[in-house]
C-alpha cells in the first residue's frame, strides 16, 4: 500500500511538473509575440513605403507595442488619408485599410508638381498624371484658397471652365479660362464678385470679350483680347 501511494505521488509530480512547463512554454511564446507584416489597403496615389515610415508600429516589433491611440494618431497626420480603419489579428498581422482624398488642385512652383486638396493642405502624393485638374501658380495661401474653393463649389460650371488661377497676396487672383478668356479678382469679396461675372457672361452684352478686370469693386473693364498676364 505504501509502495503504490509513493508510486501515486510520482505520477502526480511529474505530471504538474510537465504541465507547468507547458504552461511556463505558451506564456514564453505569448511574451515572444511579434507584429509580423502591416498590410495596407486601398492604396492609389499614396506611396506605401511612406505610411510605414510615418507610423510609429514597425514590423518584427513586438506584438504588445500595439496601441490603436498611436496608430490613430499617426494616420491622421498623413495628408491624403480621407478615411481609414484598421484590424490587428491574433496572429501578429496587421491590416490598415484607407479611402484617399481626391486632389482638388495641383501646385505648379520652380519645376515642381505638388497635389493641393480643397484647404489648399499639399497631399503627400507621389507625382502621378492627374486629368482636369485646376493648376495653381504663384503663392499658396491655405486660408485664402480655401475660401476661394469654397465658392468655386457654388459654382460648378464656371469651376469646370477653369484651367488656371494664379495669386498674390494683398492683391488677388488672376483667372485663366478654357475658352481663352480671364478674370481679375481682388483677395475680397470674390463670391459677391463672381456672381456678378456669371451675370455678364451669360448676357448678350458679354459677346466676344475676352477680359474682365473686377479688382474695383463696383467697376468692370472689358477687353475682346486676352489682356491677363501670364506671370
Amino acid at each position: 500500500m505504501r509502495k503504490f501511494l509513493t508510486l501515486s505521488l510520482s505520477f502526480i509530480l511529474i505530471f504538474f511538473h510537465y504541465s507547468n512547463f507547458s504552461n511556463f512554454s505558451d506564456l514564453k511564446k505569448k511574451i515572444q509575440k511579434k507584429v509580423h507584416r502591416i498590410v495596407i489597403h486601398g492604396l492609389d496615389n499614396l506611396n506605401e513605403n511612406m505610411i510605414l515610415r510615418k507610423i510609429s508600429l514597425k514590423e518584427d516589433q513586438s506584438f504588445w507595442d500595439f496601441n490603436p491611440k498611436e496608430l490613430k494618431k499617426d494616420l491622421q497626420k498623413i495628408k491624403g488619408i480621407k478615411n481609414f480603419s484598421f484590424k490587428m489579428k491574433s496572429d501578429g498581422v496587421l491590416n490598415i485599410f484607407i479611402t484617399e482624398e481626391e486632389p482638388f488642385m495641383i501646385w505648379r512652383f520652380s519645376n515642381k508638381i505638388k497635389y493641393l486638396n480643397e484647404k489648399g493642405e499639399i497631399l503627400d502624393f507621389d507625382k502621378k498624371e492627374f486629368k482636369n485638374l485646376i493648376i495653381l501658380e504663384g503663392e499658396l495661401e491655405e486660408k485664402a484658397l480655401t475660401k476661394f474653393n469654397e465658392i468655386l463649389n457654388l459654382h460648378n460650371e464656371l469651376k469646370k471652365n477653369i484651367q488656371k488661377v494664379y495669386f498674390t497676396k494683398n492683391i488677388g487672383w488672376k483667372v485663366f479660362f478654357k475658352d481663352k478668356s480671364c478674370l481679375y479678382l481682388p483677395d475680397k469679396k470674390i463670391d459677391k464678385i463672381i456672381s456678378v461675372f456669371k451675370k455678364i457672361k451669360d448676357s448678350l452684352f458679354n459677346k466676344n470679350f475676352k477680359y474682365f478686370d473686377m479688382r474695383i469693386l463696383g467697376r468692370v473693364y472689358l477687353n475682346k483680347e486676352n489682356k491677363c498676364l501670364t506671370s
